[in-house]
């Protein structure tokens, strides 16, 4: 509106002047006129044109962050590299609006802002939903009685308990997420006595162990690697008792449960 205001401006100061020269004709002079009056219409709807196009290709561009944004769960890095070419393009709309002074233009400056604003917060949301949370647990030495079948075997002592999972009352691991879990089992006994211990999970055995020497103290390990839903349950149980089934911790060696989240 403003440019339609200049252009009508000069005209009627043209049309207003005398011709400098007195020999022109005044229809030479409206001749002229009127062709600087197209030639300054042409010119103006050439910028307005460019203003148009301009403009289309930066909503293209918005539209495609938005889209991006959108699939984002690639890595935090490639989540970055992306903020900062939408930092440039807006550093690019900006001296554009300040070269053609268009409130169209700054309509969209401040609509990118705007997406910029959301595009950050979902890159923290997605960042906080991305990160494994730490969660892993060891727990040893059981009391040394006889072991009954069935029993859960409960590690009194715990060395270290990140998220809260494991319970020394119940024996029992409580996932706190979802997720890929290793599990470890580590059991020693006396010499002529056995074990015959399961890691089971709600229920379900998934790996279990069996130790016998006559001469000798004598360890052994299991390990399972098993997918948790949160609050689902993992814990140690003696699938065969009786009196000569006992374990035993010495100075060098413990009976220990432990676990910990790989993936979620």
């Amino acid at each position: 509106m403003t440019g339609l205001l200049q252009l009508l401006l000069l005209v009627s100061m043209s049309v207003a002047s005398e011709p400098s020269c007195p020999a022109c004709s005044k229809y030479d002079y409206e001749e002229k006129v009127l062709e600087r009056m197209v030639r300054m219409e042409f010119a103006f709807e050439k910028v307005l044109k460019e203003n148009k196009d301009v403009s289309k290709t930066v909503e293209q561009d918005l539209t495609r962050i938005k889209e991006e944004n959108e699939r984002l769960h690639a890595t935090i890095d490639a989540l970055k590299d992306q903020q900062e070419q939408a930092e440039r393009r807006l550093v690019s709309l900006m001296e554009e609006v300040e070269r053609n002074q268009s409130s169209t233009l700054e309509k969209i400056v401040s609509d990118s802002n705007t997406t910029l604003e959301q595009t950050i917060t979902a890159f923290n949301d997605l960042k906080d939903q991305i990160a494994t949370p730490l969660v892993y647990f060891h727990a040893r030495s059981p009391q040394r009685t006889a072991l009954s079948t069935g029993e859960v075997i409960v590690y009194k002592t715990i060395d270290t308990n990140q998220g809260n999972g494991y319970s020394s009352t119940s024996g029992k691991f409580t996932a706190p997420v979802r997720g890929l879990f290793l599990l470890l089992m580590h059991t020693c006994i006396t010499l002529q006595n056995f074990d015959f211990l399961q890691i089971v999970k709600e229920g379900s055995v998934l790996t279990g162990t069996s130790n016998y020497d006559q001469n000798y103290h004598t360890c052994s390990s299991s390990q399972v690697i098993v997918q948790l839903d949160g609050g689902e349950t993992i814990w140690v149980q003696c699938s065969n008792g009786g009196s000569d089934r006992q374990l035993y911790d010495h100075a060098h060696y413990w009976n220990s449960f432990g676990g910990v989240l790989i993936h979620n």
